[in-house]
């Protein structure tokens, strides 16, 4: 009698199997990312080398739009205060949402209550925040009357003086921003074993100690995140400039950052291949910026002593 042996299901099958499955539930997000970002990119560099003013098709011309930007006054200036605006939007940012996250670590009567209402500035659109804050920073208004006992001033040109207009974007940022990454850096901190701090406390440690010596290294993965991440959203800076500051990027553009030439450039003079050069000059100081994220982030082990 003959008998044959029963077919054992091949393993190598099977693993085939469910990689092919798993290419077709990712390939609606590889095609969505392809069509809406790559893509985007892609001629973004492509428009960059041509003489393109949306009134006649593109004309190749090579680096010759990199090359006028190095003579544009305007590109020029629009790259110190971008990186102005971005030292004002991120040091200040890092310091004080950390301050708030150990603030918000400890427990205290109405903690959560605080924490919302310290939050509240995130959940508008900065659409929104513009709106409320033009009324707020109006030469006569709100702000000018209770500044006015220390200032002695009827009048505080907030928008229009060339010098606090920029430092007005600053605060109108950070005062949006700072809730932000306070939960990020609150996250950090509760990730943080709690055996840690008993041992510190048990070897005699203060909490300042305990933060400098214990917190504040372990922190360094999220320190890294938020540092990125910041400095990314103020290179990409353009809300506010075109919304809160008058002219759009005034006066005398020191509000114009480079976000906001990219779309003058592009939808005010038509002058679509500078804009799309300055895009890709951006896209480059950032790339530099998530570079560096991920050369810090390479460090993450650390010794506690």
């Amino acid at each position: 009698m003959i008998r044959f042996a029963a077919r054992k299901p091949s393993t190598t099958s099977f693993i085939a199997r469910r990689q092919r499955w798993g290419l077709y539930f990712v390939l609606p997000t590889v095609i969505f990312f392809a069509i809406f970002f790559l893509y985007p990119i892609i001629m973004g560099i492509y428009y960059s080398l041509t003489d393109f003013t949306l009134l006649r098709p593109p004309t190749f011309v090579g680096l010759q739009n990199f090359e006028d930007l190095l003579k544009d006054r305007l590109f020029l200036k629009s790259i110190s205060v971008t990186l102005g605006y971005v030292a004002g939007s991120t040091l200040p940012v890092w310091i004080l949402s950390l301050f708030a996250a150990v603030v918000f670590f400890e427990k205290f009567p109405g903690r959560e209550i605080l924490k919302m209402l310290f939050f509240a500035p995130v959940l508008p659109s900065l659409v929104v925040v513009a709106t409320i804050w033009i009324v707020l920073v109006n030469p006569n208004g709100l702000l000018t009357a209770v500044l006015r006992p220390f200032t002695g001033l009827a009048e505080i040109k907030w928008l229009t003086d060339p010098t606090l207009s920029p430092i007005t974007m600053i605060l109108v940022h950070d005062w949006t921003a700072i809730p932000f990454y306070m939960l990020i850096w609150l996250a950090g901190l509760t990730g943080i074993p709690v055996d840690l701090r008993d041992s510190a406390r048990v070897d005699g440690a203060n909490r300042l100690q305990t933060f400098f010596k214990i917190e504040l290294p372990l922190l360094r993965p999220t320190a890294v995140f938020v540092a990125s991440i910041s400095m990314i959203n103020a290179f990409q800076a353009f809300t506010l400039q075109f919304t809160l500051s008058p002219g759009r990027g005034g006066p005398v553009d020191v509000n114009t950052t480079m976000g906001l030439l990219i779309w003058k450039y592009g939808f005010q003079y038509f002058r679509m291949g500078d804009a799309a050069a300055v895009s890709v000059v951006l896209f480059a100081m950032i790339m530099i910026v998530t570079a560096l994220q991920l050369g810090l982030s390479r460090g993450d082990k650390f010794s506690i002593q």
